[in-house]
């Protein structure tokens, strides 16, 4: 379907005239005229009546309008959608909610000091989405706590965060709280062994950081939350009879990739400082 004759189309039907549709389309008359033919021809059927100044559409042409409309509306927000990315080399991050809610909100903002010319999507969803979306080339680059485990990923350890397990007051002990689990990854359920009684399941499972954080007094709770980022939250006590756990932090793209110097520059920019 040609969008010019749908915008002729659209334009005739407004005005209801093709000597105005052709001054608002900057064509000649003969022009808008042998358009509506074509589409008419395309469709297999009258869209106007013609009775000398007096255009009216018929029952077919009332039925494609709204179609028309959104077709139209289509087409001018993909071709929007397309020039703002071309124009901004835009790039796409995936990770984790408590990733970037605890370690890579504030790398973002420093790579949009360090990477001016670049506009980034920073997309959340669950491990095994996104090393889909990276297979597909959905996704440019993916930050998680695991290794890949394909041969055309390529990969770069930024480095390890410290968790430790919190909970909303001083001096509590595993025995005495309920299991909130935030989910750091499949290869983190090892050390949850402890937390957990055989035949028992966590009060709470997310993979917001945020959302653990805000429920550990209601529910009386623990969770393992970064360190760090606990430190800044403040009004987070470490539960007493708990160790600290290190994981590492890797990056992951595509070995083929076509953003490979765009890669290379914006790991760059420290993760974990």
């Amino acid at each position: 379907m040609d969008t010019e004759l749908l915008k002729t189309f659209l334009e005739v039907s407004r005005t209801r005239h093709f000597g105005r549709a052709a001054e608002a389309l900057y064509l000649t008359q003969s022009a808008v005229s042998f358009r509506i033919r074509q589409l008419e021809n395309q469709l297999g059927v009258n869209l106007f009546t013609r009775h000398r100044n007096n255009i009216r559409l018929t029952a077919a042409g009332e039925k494609l309008l709204p179609y028309a409309e959104t077709l139209m509306n289509t087409w001018q927000a993909a071709r929007k959608e397309v020039a703002h990315t071309s124009r901004h080399n835009e790039f796409s991050i995936g990770a984790s909610a408590s990733l970037w809610e605890c370690l890579l909100n504030d790398w973002l903002g420093r790579l949009y000091q360090a990477s001016s010319n670049l506009q980034f999507e920073a997309r959340i969803a669950q491990r095994q989405s996104l090393v889909k979306q990276l297979h597909e080339r959905q996704l440019d680059l993916l930050i998680t706590t695991e290794s890949p485990k394909m041969d055309e990923f390529s990969s770069q350890l930024l480095g390890h965060f410290t968790l430790a397990l919190y909970a909303a007051e001083p001096a509590q002990m595993k025995a005495d709280l309920n299991y909130l689990r935030l989910e750091w990854g499949p290869d983190f359920q090892q050390h949850e062994v402890g937390l957990l009684a055989s035949d028992d399941v966590p009060s709470l499972t997310t993979s917001s950081a945020e959302l653990a954080r805000q429920q550990l007094s209601p529910l009386n709770g623990c969770t393992w939350l970064p360190m760090s980022w606990a430190k800044e939250r403040g009004n987070l006590h470490a539960v007493a009879d708990s160790a600290t756990l290190s994981r590492p932090l890797y990056a992951i793209w595509l070995q083929n990739s076509d953003k490979q110097t765009q890669i290379r520059d914006i790991l760059k920019t420290s993760v974990l400082d």
